[in-house]
């Protein structure tokens, strides 16, 4: 975590201005949202739809296009800007630190191709795009518990449900994924050790031992990136089916409170619009801490000027 404070606060006006960005966008859609029901149930009870509302929605839609760009492109700029100075502080701290200098150059070759370029990877595509789904999910769930809390418990009960399912299963893909990193090293680590001592395993014909050593690791990684690949389809194509459970629980709830008088239609299209921010967002919350942990256990081995 010390590392990721130092990259955060180096690209903190960056940072930021992307999470201001990231609330105003999700502020808009919970708007626009809003006046989507409210001109549903003008429909319905027959008040007959006024101009100044169609005018408003159209503005809104312009203003939410206009904003999710912008999010998109702040956010991948700030994401890409982060990755670039884990890159070049790792490699200010091999060129400028003791510690670095004295680093063989196995180590440091294995920490690039392994560690730092996993920690790159998620900071430049996964990182903040989850930040933003954090703000959007608590934000929609706040909205929606105003709205109407029963019809909310309708949904989120099962999805909560989901949650255990998704943790169970994230946290063997996570095992598996460290197992599969540890032996890309250990690949890596022979391999470098070849080369750099070539001269050395020629004079005392020690290349078909390292051809072997290697070969093995090789084939210990393989089978464990086959496994991870598996084991990955199908504990996602179980949660994919789940996936449709708290929306059979909130469209059979929420269709029950229109028909007995409870909800208005325009708050039930409200629900259905919104529910998805709350409930993919949870149901992927243990695999996305899955992967947290393991970006945060990679970066405590990289050292950074």
């Amino acid at each position: 975590m010390h590392v990721l404070g130092k990259i955060l606060k180096a690209n903190r006006l960056w940072v930021i201005f992307a999470l201001f960005v990231s609330l105003l966008t999700n502020v808009s859609q919970l708007v626009y949202a809003h006046f989507v029901g409210v001109l549903v149930n003008r429909i319905v009870d027959g008040s007959g739809i006024v101009p100044g509302l169609v005018i408003l929605l159209l503005l809104l839609i312009l203003t939410l296009a206009s904003l999710n760009y912008l999010d998109h492109m702040v956010g991948n700029y700030t994401a890409e800007k982060s990755a670039h100075t884990l890159r070049m502080g790792y490699m200010r701290f091999l060129l400028e630190s003791p510690k670095g200098a004295t680093m063989s150059a196995d180590q440091a070759m294995s920490t690039v191709q392994g560690e730092l370029t996993l920690s790159s990877d998620f900071l430049s595509n996964s990182f903040f795009f989850n930040i933003s789904m954090v703000i959007t999910c608590i934000l929609v769930l706040v909205f929606l518990f105003i709205e109407n809390v029963l019809l909310s418990l309708a949904f989120l009960i099962p999805t909560l449900l989901l949650m255990i399912y998704v943790a169970f299963s994230g946290s063997k893909l996570a095992r598996i994924t460290k197992d599969t990193l540890a032996a890309k090293r250990r690949m890596n680590r022979t391999a470098f050790s070849a080369v750099l001592n070539h001269p050395v395993i020629s004079i005392f014909d020690a290349g078909a031992f390292l051809s072997e050593k290697y070969d093995e690791d090789t084939k210990a990684w393989e089978k464990s990136f086959k496994k991870d690949d598996q084991l990955h389809a199908i504990l996602n194509s179980i949660s994919g089916l789940l996936s449709q459970l708290p929306l059979l629980c909130l469209f059979l709830a929420g269709g029950y409170m229109v028909i007995s008088g409870t909800i208005t239609l325009g708050t039930f299209i409200v629900f259905l619009n919104l529910q998805n921010n709350v409930t993919g967002f949870l149901m992927n919350t243990p695999t996305f801490l899955a992967h947290f942990r393991t970006f945060t256990s990679n970066l405590n081995r990289i050292d950074i000027i």
